[in-house]
């Protein structure tokens, strides 16, 4: 189908972008080629430079530069002019991305996780051949699909994964997967014949190619062009990501196992839920046979199966920074299946927290410092403040603030505070952990959100009268 007809106007420049131009129009006709068998032709005609512009603001101006050292605000300076040039190199062929930078991350369980810094030109391209791309297969994706997709969260995950294994108590075996690493090891050649399938722009297709095979920069000096994988950073590896996973494993095990079990998928983390620890074996072997296809294997040490009806559960299961396990409410309660912070990302977190108050005590201000200890407990309350959390909640509190005490006072020779003073700054400055209505509910996939709106605040924050005494007294940490 060409989709070169009836193209639109770019607006003026200057124009404030709305959005990007026909993405809808392409949503649809790719639906309707997928009906009759057909594929979508001419689309590098969308990339525009309405679409270019579009693309530009949705960029993160504070992010890391590439190699060319360009920032967006240098770069905004002469924003039509650039935009112009950038779109005849791409329709006339010529365009190349340059080499992206990389940085390694260290992993909080050993190694580094290699990260694509790219110039702000490349970024451009990518992130609108993920907006095309995203129009194209998105409607396609399984609704239990939840990583890297609009509309779409951790949360929600969680949820349905909740809802999954609580409607199967009384038999359920869980298959838990990871890929081990999937950026990295993804077969090009096999992703793009799934894009081939649906996508006959020859162009547009080889830009895509020249995205994946980028050059890298490393660390150590080396320039070396990317031949497996698509580098982690890059704003089209997501969609890619999810392109790969849709064909390679979503609809494998929806033509195969969708009667034996049920499945929640965030990028390449996977949860697989079975009522037969049989059926659950033979498909860990097939798994590991199916992704062999795509040049991958599965990560050993994060995959296996556990057997968790309620009655004789033989472990926990680990989702997205989650633990669900089975409880009970009372004595004789029947087991209730709850949700906390793992024990490794609680671990990591508090390290975090302490590992930066630790370095940043003489390098900023104090009151930068309770602003951003601020900003970082409810970022942490703001993902795990969930139901059946509250210890987990108060634990990472006690120990934040324990680390927050103890180095604030380790800035000079003498003590910079005093407990009764901290305390004090403890209740103006820093959120408290959530309860009660505040806490998420992720008990069904369609209850990620608050059920009920948090009482006000107000009361707490008078200096006398009715003071809510639970903000203070806050147990004395032991590091003094």
């Amino acid at each position: 189908m060409d989709l070169s007809t009836a193209a639109p106007q770019s607006p003026a420049a200057g124009t404030p972008s709305r959005g990007y131009a026909r993405l809808d129009w392409i949503r649809s006709a790719a639906a309707a080629q997928r009906k009759v068998g057909g594929r979508l032709d001419n689309l590098l005609h969308h990339l525009s430079v309405h679409n270019l512009r579009q693309a530009f603001h949705e960029l993160d101006g504070s992010r890391a530069c590439g190699v060319d050292g360009v920032t967006k605000s240098q770069y905004e300076h002469d924003l039509e002019a650039n935009l112009a040039a950038l779109h005849r190199r791409i329709q006339g062929g010529g365009w190349k991305p340059r080499p992206s930078r990389e940085v390694l991350i260290p992993k909080p369980q050993g190694g580094f996780r290699p990260l694509a810094i790219g110039c702000l030109e490349d970024k451009i391209v990518q992130t609108l051949v993920a907006r095309i791309l995203e129009a194209i297969y998105d409607p396609q994706f399984h609704r239990h699909s939840y990583g890297f997709r609009e509309g779409k969260s951790a949360h929600q995950a969680v949820g349905r994964l909740y809802s999954v294994i609580n409607e199967r108590r009384r038999n359920c075996v869980v298959e838990e997967m990871d890929i081990e690493k999937f950026f990295n090891s993804m077969d090009q050649a096999w992703v793009m014949q799934r894009l081939e399938e649906q996508i006959a722009d020859p162009h547009f297709l080889r830009l895509i190619r020249r995205l994946l095979r980028g050059a890298v920069l490393h660390e150590n000096g080396q320039l070396a062009e990317t031949e497996r994988g698509t580098p982690q950073g890059s704003p089209v590896s997501p969609i890619l990501a999810n392109i790969c996973l849709h064909f390679l494993l979503d609809e494998w095990f929806v033509q195969n196992y969708s009667d034996k079990a049920e499945f929640v998928r965030y990028a390449d983390d996977a949860v697989f839920v079975f009522k037969n620890e049989d059926d659950a074996r033979q498909f860990q072997a097939a798994l590991a046979d199916r992704l062999k296809t795509a040049g991958l294997n599965l990560n050993l040490d994060k995959s296996g199966i556990v057997p968790f009806s309620s009655p004789t559960p033989r472990g926990t299961i680990s989702f997205l920074g989650f633990e669900l396990f089975w409880g009970r409410a009372g004595i004789r309660a029947q087991p209730t299946l709850k949700l906390k912070t793992s024990a490794k990302k609680l671990a990591r977190s508090v390290d975090a927290f302490t590992d930066w108050i630790k370095r940043a005590r003489n390098k900023k201000p104090t009151k930068q410092l309770w602003r951003t200890a601020a900003s970082k407990l409810r970022g942490h309350f703001a993902y795990f403040g969930v139901c059946y959390n509250q210890p987990r909640l108060n634990h990472f509190y006690q120990a934040c603030i324990s680390a927050l005490f103890k180095w604030l006072n380790r800035r000079s020779q003498k003590r910079s505070t005093t407990w009764e003073r901290f305390a004090l700054s403890l209740h103006r400055l820093l959120p408290a952990p959530p309860t009660g209505n505040e806490l998420k509910d992720l008990t069904s996939e369609h209850s990620a959100q608050r059920k009920h709106q948090p009482k006000s605040r107000m009361r707490e924050t008078r200096t006398s009268g009715s003071v809510r005494s639970a903000r203070l007294a806050v147990a004395r940490p032991v590091f003094t």
